[in-house]
């Protein structure tokens, strides 16, 4: 060939009014690729801004309906026991509690802060609910650093028992394993949809506490002076041991479980009948949850003072 002529490519060589038709060509078949993801994601996104308008009216409802009374709290015939929980000094302190606390909320961000701090007496204390729709208040996990998430669980662990943080925990990895097992649906189940939030000014004299919120780990932890009240408390996970997946071997409540058994079947007939409230169980059984502060709840089963030493042995631990 020679040296001032270039041999022309297939393309070189193509008629100009072929070239547009095969642009055309590629960017149909381009639209028939791209179209259904399109689709399918649009759908997705309707679905997903679906289920969050509904959790959002859910919650709205619950709160509604759960906050009409002013709050009194659990009593055997609706009338409050006067002098019944005292103030008066532990003598721990709960100054590793504060400083923790503090440390926590100097690691958000303004934003972050703004949304997670309430008023010690806001009714953000009885916004809590154990089922995983609740539009909850405050920061959490899923959008915090992991600078931010250590703060966290070092509140946490300062406030609760070494085995109550160990449970806690657990239940969060739980909650990322029933992810898993409803087709890996981490927008409704996860390990990191928990919430925390603050109310009052962490103090050595005043009163402030925290709330972790979340499916199936709630604790509310209030601090006055040395004085502690963890109250309401919730624990639980479906399932209760991971079998497979990211957190297999994940087990929590088994010694509770095995130990009530124990107990129950240490009883004799007639105290195990007085102990028995149901005999099965067939549907939901909770009596005190979410938005039932007031609840009614008289005296039931057997009394501790009809045990033998060893029952209430057992009862205690």
């Amino acid at each position: 060939m020679p040296r001032n002529k270039i041999a022309r490519t297939g393309e070189d060589r193509m008629p100009r009014s072929i070239k547009p038709v095969r642009s055309l060509l590629l960017l149909l078949a381009l639209v028939s690729i791209l179209t259904p993801v399109l689709i399918e994601s649009s759908k997705a996104f309707a679905r997903q801004q679906d289920r969050a308008e509904r959790a959002r009216r859910m919650s709205v409802d619950a709160e509604t309906k759960g906050l009409a009374e002013p709050f009194k709290g659990i009593t055997t015939n609706g009338q409050l026991v006067p002098g019944l929980f005292g103030i008066r000094s532990s003598g721990v302190s709960t100054d590793p509690v504060r400083k923790t606390a503090n440390a926590f909320l100097a690691a958000l961000n303004l934003e972050q802060r703004q949304k997670t701090v309430f008023a010690i007496d806001d009714p953000e204390w009885r916004k809590w609910m154990n089922q995983s729709f609740y539009v909850r208040q405050g920061v959490s996990f899923k959008e915090m650093t992991e600078a931010q998430r250590e703060a966290a669980f070092a509140l946490m662990g300062a406030s609760l028992s070494a085995k109550g943080l160990r449970l806690t925990r657990d239940i969060m990895r739980l909650n990322h394993t029933l992810g898993e097992l409803n087709n890996n649906d981490f927008e409704a189940y996860g390990e990191w949809l928990y919430n925390i939030t603050i109310m009052g000014t962490p103090s050595s004299a005043e009163p402030w506490g925290w709330q972790l919120d979340g499916h199936h780990a709630i604790v509310n932890y209030f601090v006055l002076s040395d004085q502690v009240v963890m109250t309401p408390f919730f624990a639980g996970s479906e399932p209760v041991t991971a079998a497979s997946g990211k957190y297999k071997g994940t087990s929590i409540l088994q010694d509770e479980q095995n130990n009530g058994l124990s107990m129950i079947t240490a009883l004799n007939e007639q105290q195990r009948k007085k102990a028995t409230l149901q005999a099965s169980k067939t549907g939901n059984n909770n009596l005190t949850e979410a938005f039932k502060d007031n609840v009614v709840l008289d005296y039931g089963g057997i009394r501790a003072s009809e045990l033998t030493k060893a029952h209430r042995k057992q009862l205690l631990d």
